[in-house]
């Protein structure tokens, strides 16, 4: 069920209409099953893979918690990682794996054929896997309780808002939200989601929805266009992916705040970055905190001298590409990012970049290099993605209107996160705190707007591949 689909709509009026009747147990329960039914509307086989996990993962805290020893606790915590990371891996890499082992033997002269492996890929599975395993971690460093309601935990791990392509909540910031009861909606609380729902929508149906097309017709055929169309299709594809899933992001906390909870912001800006360090602490946030308190962290992060620091940043960005899907041109695309970071922290350490045109150059590099990796994540293959790069340097010609139309569309989704981004106050909160009739007014013309502009027909989530 996507969040842009009439269905949704149906489905959500329908809990919304019914929740804040309830008392908070009737609430949960509530959203429990509603979540179950959104996420086994996919495929009635993968909800049960997700409760399986869950139930493992409930036990797991449990016992961790109330384990007598500290090496009991850190024997049932290497047992809950590994039960989540062996279900990740056997839905998600299982072929990819095998293809690499028999391409292996065949360097060595020996044949081999891969098994045909029919396997589903569950929706999400990577987000509430992750989510999964950072509550399992929390709980062992003390840093959370565990969870003793089992309706309550399976409701952290299937939210339906964010369950499919997060944001990846903490079990520290969200249990207690599921745990306790909500409050009852104040008017601030209500434009808020409103608002989240209305831009969100706005990304997903007036932007990145018609901007997949136009990056799909150059990706498709790199070597048909010039290097100047190759440049407004990697443009196309940036604006497009970034609205994609800050959209959804958007979506998931409108729709939460909306019914009482808030979930974490996942996007900052990150194409106004000033350098990759600063672009990776605006995109994605959910993710990036998370390899870094799960993974940077524990290899050791910056601590143990300065090319322990770069080796920690390229492994924690490699298994990031991977963790994106399987294949080699995801690894590429996060031993790109490392690089980058590991040049950037070798280079100026620490150090800000000051001044309104340093920053301005500085996000303008930022920018460019983070859509030279974006080719690699794109790319079905390293063949199309050399393809891409050679045509770079293919003399230019006449532009078509349709390449030429990206460019307001980039112009827009930057205009609209200028317009959102925090500096003496939220300029677009500001704006629509002066009455109920401009909120409304806005509102319904940025509605008409993404109706109008949308195209006629829904296209999925990019990270629901995730």
């Amino acid at each position: 069920m996507l969040f842009n689909s009439f269905e949704f709509l149906v489905f959500y009026a329908l809990v919304f209409a019914v929740y804040w009747r309830l008392p908070h147990r009737g609430q949960n329960l509530l959203l429990m099953t509603a979540s179950l039914f959104f996420y086994g509307v996919w495929n009635s086989k993968i909800l049960l893979v997700l409760v399986a996990a869950a139930s493992i993962d409930y036990v797991c805290g449990i016992w961790i918690e109330d384990a007598r020893s500290e090496r009991a606790r850190r024997r049932i915590l290497i047992g809950s990682i590994f039960c989540s990371l062996a279900v990740l891996c056997f839905f998600k890499y299982a072929n990819f794996f095998l293809d690499n082992l028999v391409d292996a033997l065949r360097l060595f002269g020996l044949e081999a054929t891969r098994p045909a492996l029919r396997i589903i890929l569950p929706v999400g599975i990577s987000f509430h896997t992750f989510q999964a395993m950072s509550y399992a971690v929390d709980v062992y460093r003390r840093e959370q309780k565990a969870c003793r309601n089992y309706l309550d935990y399976l409701l952290y791990i299937s939210f339906f808002p964010q369950l499919v392509a997060g944001p990846i909540e903490r079990g520290a910031r969200l249990m207690p939200q599921v745990e306790g009861p909500r409050a009852r909606l104040n008017l601030p609380a209500k434009l808020e989601g409103v608002k989240l729902l209305v831009v969100g929508y706005l990304q997903k149906v007036a932007i990145a929805d018609v901007l997949a097309p136009k990056a799909d017709l150059v990706f498709a055929d790199p070597s048909g266009h010039s290097g100047l169309a190759l440049l407004l299709g990697l443009y196309a594809f940036a604006i497009q992916i970034y609205c994609d899933f800050a959209g959804y992001s958007n979506i998931a906390r409108g729709t939460a705040r909306l019914l009482g909870f808030q979930l974490m912001r996942n996007f900052a800006q990150p194409y106004l970055a000033s350098n990759i360090t600063e672009f990776w602490r605006r995109w994605h946030i959910s993710l990036s905190t998370w390899l870094r308190d799960y993974l940077y962290i524990p290899l050791g992060g910056n601590r143990r001298g300065k090319g322990r620091t770069y080796v920690n940043l390229m492994l924690t960005m490699l298994l990031g590409g991977l963790w994106h899907g399987a294949n080699w041109t995801f690894v590429v695309w996060g031993g790109l990012h490392g690089a980058y970071l590991a040049l950037h922290k070798a280079v100026f350490g620490s150090a800000r970049t000051g001044g309104r045109v340093r920053r301005f150059a500085g996000a303008l590099v930022t920018f460019h290099l983070v859509c030279l990796a974006w080719i690699f994540f794109r790319a079905e293959s390293f063949a199309d993605a050399w393809s891409y790069l050679a045509g770079f340097t293919r003399p230019g010609e006449v532009l078509t209107w349709d390449e030429l139309e990206i460019l307001p569309y980039v112009g827009f989704a930057l205009g609209l996160d200028l317009l959102l981004r925090r500096r003496d106050g939220r300029r677009l909160s500001m704006l629509l705190s002066r009455g109920w009739v401009l909120e409304t007014v806005f509102v319904a013309a940025l509605v008409v707007f993404t109706v109008l502009v949308g195209e006629n027909h829904v296209l999925p989530f990019v990270y629901f591949q995730f």
